[in-house]
């Protein structure tokens, strides 16, 4: 999990780098990254240089945070 989180922080912001990490805005400051097609890190930019990983967790893990967090 390390070299996804990893990859995220380098090639955030440059759209064409992380074409294949499936980065998607999914609003209200948080972005949602796929592992694979059943674990997904949801993560937030903080400030200019930061990213800040809220979660891991297949699709309704993600849903249930999502909806404790708008």
């Amino acid at each position: 999990m390390g070299q996804i989180i990893q990859r995220v922080c380098d090639d955030f912001g440059a759209p064409h780098e992380h074409r294949g990490l499936g980065i998607r805005d999914l609003g209200n400051g948080f972005y949602e990254c796929r592992k694979g097609l059943k674990t997904r890190l949801i993560f937030e930019r903080i400030g200019q240089k930061a990213l800040y990983f809220h979660a891991v967790g297949s699709h309704d893990e993600i849903r249930r945070f999502l909806k404790g967090h708008k």
